[in-house]
């Protein structure tokens, strides 16, 4: 059951190998012929074909430039090229670009038959393995996560592990825990949701997401050499390695690592997947038999989301002073100062500090609980600023409270978070403003400008987003529920709609100015979608005019 593309700017040509391909007895099923590049295109990201032949010299898109598309966008389609040229420059760029054979015209049918034989039967026969070893790597490939997934469950659970037992759990990780100091992040995912179109989610999708969500977890962690694997239910579990040099320094300058490591997931997370989170977040330590206890407090952390149901990240060390209910209140009073900064976005600056700030100074004789206060703050307006800046390209370094208050204590410290908490609701406004549309809003903006260009290729859309030609087909399918080549298709025929009912252009003219190099691929391409030719969509007035 083989389908065929034949490619000839020569219609004799291309019939005549089809009717030939469709007699002989390779159990083809179908042959669609193009008469240009172009054509051939729109025929391939359409449809699903096992083998394409074609020319080399036709007008406007040479054999060349469709094998480099193909090349692009389908690099294991087989390609037999057929040629009046015996220049073996271009047998040799033929062969390059992945062409499995090269036919000098006028072609005998023997030889085109023994190849296009030869051709499908090595396909067949990869596909073959290719499915068998696919099967065998997805079975090796599961069987070793649920092992590494099994040894670091272990590692953070077990209570009553020995030194014996923590070496063999290391050594079967492949020394992968090599931290001086380990954290462990607790992360809790709201699957009910989820996705660009906000949708509720299917217990399928939900594990297609959890197993997203470990990729991203696992990028977002990288830099602190985390290891990140799966929880029970909807928790992922992550563990945070640093160093001594990473560890060295004020302890302002620790809380300040966490605290971005929590945001950091978080908005990466909510970024690429659209998913919420909450974190819990343990305190550091450098003795590998402490891994269960940490695991408790990245637990304990993540709870206090019911009592602070709008802050998404919470650290183990905050959460231990808060045994004191005016701590408690203060979080409260935190959460709602915060609350209040973006829902007044609207509204005259600068903002009210003496709110925040008159609480703190009443609390100056005692150090360490003013610390403790000024922290949660800062943090929850450097999270703000995290929240909206990450997808816009805006540095937010100079932020960070380590470094905005460096060596500042007690009144100047005062005075300079009146100076954050203006500049943090300038800020928010500025990124709200200029905040990019979502990722597939871009996509589909990036479309809308250049549909018209029969050239257009997807790594180009994939370039303006910055994907993967493969993820970017992905995402859309899945968000939009049509094929990317689909949804450009269509903006081709409602746009050609539109000319043929509100303009005289002629059928080429129309066929030119939406994306279309042969006005006969046109009529085909129209009928196909539209159910009708252009002339009769023209002469039934379906375009409005009626």
């Amino acid at each position: 059951m083989n389908k065929i593309l034949v490619v000839d700017d020569e219609p004799r040509v291309s019939m005549g190998i089809k009717n030939f391909l469709l007699s002989s007895d390779l159990n083809i099923t179908y042959v669609e012929t193009a008469l240009n590049g172009f054509e051939a295109i729109d025929y391939l990201r359409m449809d699903t074909f096992d083998l394409v032949l074609t020319d080399i010299q036709m007008g406007r898109m040479s054999g060349i430039e469709l094998m480099e598309t193909i090349y692009m966008e389908q690099p294991n389609l087989p390609i037999i090229v057929i040629s009046a040229h015996e220049k073996f420059d271009f047998a040799k760029k033929s062969m390059r670009l992945g062409a499995r054979d090269y036919l000098v015209k006028p072609v005998e049918q023997e030889d085109l038959l023994r190849v296009v034989r030869k051709v499908l039967n090595e396909k067949e026969e990869i596909g073959k393995k290719s499915l068998e070893l696919s099967k065998w790597k997805r079975e090796k490939e599961k069987t070793e996560a649920l092992s590494r997934n099994e040894l670091l469950m272990e590692l953070v659970t077990e209570r009553n592990l020995t030194k014996r037992d923590y070496k063999e759990l290391i050594a079967e990780l492949g020394e992968q825990i090599k931290g001086h100091y380990l954290g462990v992040v607790s992360i809790r995912l709201g699957l009910n949701h989820g996705g660009f179109s906000n949708r509720e989610i299917t217990l399928q999708d939900r594990k297609l997401l959890k197993y997203a969500s470990i990729n991203i977890m696992e990028e977002s962690l990288s830099e602190w050499h985390g290891l990140t694997f799966n929880g029970f239910g909807n928790e992922l579990i992550g563990i945070i390695q640093l160093n001594e040099q990473e560890m060295s320094g004020q302890r302002f300058h620790v809380k300040s690592q966490m605290h971005l490591i929590g945001q950091m997931i978080h908005m990466n997370l909510k970024q690429y997947l659209n998913v919420e989170t909450t974190i819990g977040m343990s305190t550091l330590h450098s003795d590998i038999f402490m891994l269960p206890k940490l695991m408790e407090e990245a637990n304990t952390a993540a709870e206090w989301k019911t009592l602070h149901p709008s802050n998404h990240v919470f650290y183990y060390e905050d959460v231990l002073a808060q045994e004191n209910l005016s701590v408690v209140e203060w979080m409260a009073k935190v959460d709602e100062y915060v609350q209040g900064l973006k829902s007044g976005l609207d509204k005259p600056l600068p903002v009210d500090t003496e709110t925040m700030i008159k609480p703190l100074r009443e609390l100056g004789q005692s150090a360490e609980l003013f610390n403790s206060y000024f922290g949660m703050l800062v943090y929850r307006l450097y999270g703000l600023m995290l929240e909206y800046g990450t997808t816009n390209g805006i540095s937010l370094q100079r932020f960070d409270p380590d470094v905005y208050f460096r060596q500042m204590v007690g009144e100047a410290r005062i005075e300079r978070l009146r100076e954050y908490i203006q500049e943090t609701a300038k800020l928010v406004r500025l990124l709200v403003k200029e905040r990019d549309q979502s990722i597939l809003a871009r996509i589909t903006g990036y479309i809308r400008l250049n549909f018209r260009n029969p050239a257009l290729k997807i790594q180009d859309i994939a370039n303006e987003v910055h994907f993967s030609t493969a993820y970017l087909s992905y995402l859309f399918k899945q968000e939009m529920k049509k094929n990317l080549w689909d949804y450009v298709t269509e903006l081709r025929i409602e746009e050609a709609k539109h000319l043929l009912a509100t303009t005289d252009k002629k059928r080429y003219e129309v066929a030119y100015e939406v994306g279309y190099e042969s006005p006969e691929h046109f009529g085909r391409m129209f009928k196909r979608y539209a159910g009708v030719s252009p002339a009769e969509y023209r002469k039934e007035g379906q375009g409005g005019l009626g």
